[in-house]
């Protein structure tokens, strides 16, 4: 190989190199904030929730695979026994892609998502719940984008029962609390999602006019 050619592909090794390098540095965990309803009982998702480690591409509208994750927090509820007080974590077991079309509809590829109920409290009194997963929660988000957010949402998703002898023996009683179809999720990804722009072509005749002729 020539002194010439060596130095031509090394130079597209190192732009190769600088582009993922790029790519790599605009990688993002996007804030995301939202309501959680279950059963229809709603609550704020924790702050501190997240999107990522995603990128978005204005030029095609694609934003890369991530994966949503919130902290651990706490909601209540009334029950015949008395006021019923969860502490849960909700993450997601898998990656969701998205597409942001030129009008600014905006899609996620199916999340599925793991309630883990980690303590409860029955008028005051904990119950020793053990292992307590809700899962596959799976929901299909859609919505709007804008240069300032991704305003995503779902509704009628179903929450599967656990078993009887789950949730330290409680599973019965949890599911009436949680499992079921009466849900809904409110989501909104802080960042700049703007749509890319459309396809203006005009062509006259069978043939592509440039600006210049149109």
């Amino acid at each position: 190989m020539s002194k010439g050619r060596r130095g031509a592909h090394a130079s597209s090794a190192l732009a190769a190199l600088l582009a993922l390098a790029c790519q790599a540095a605009a990688a993002a965990d996007f804030p995301v904030s939202g309501t959680l309803s279950v059963n229809g009982n709603s609550g704020a998702l924790p702050d501190g929730g997240t999107f990522g480690d995603s990128t978005y591409d204005a030029a095609t509208g694609v934003l890369s695979a991530g994966a949503f994750s919130f902290p651990q927090t706490t909601t209540s509820f009334p029950s015949d026994l008395g006021t019923v007080v969860v502490t849960y974590r909700l993450t997601q077991t898998d990656t969701s892609t998205g597409l942001v079309d030129a009008d600014g509809t905006a899609a996620l590829t199916n999340a599925s998502l793991s309630l883990n109920v980690t303590h409860v409290t029955i008028s005051g009194i904990p119950i020793n719940v053990g292992t307590c997963v809700f899962q596959p929660i799976d929901i299909a988000l859609a919505g709007t984008a804008s240069a300032t957010e991704l305003d995503l949402a779902d509704t009628g998703f179903s929450i599967p029962e656990v078993a009887p002898s789950a949730c330290g023996g409680y599973g019965d009683q949890i599911n009436q609390a949680i499992a079921g179809t009466n849900n809904a999720i409110d989501l909104v990804m802080e960042g700049d999602f703007t749509p890319p722009a459309g396809d203006d072509t005009i062509f006259a005749d069978g043939f592509e006019l440039g600006a210049a002729a149109r």
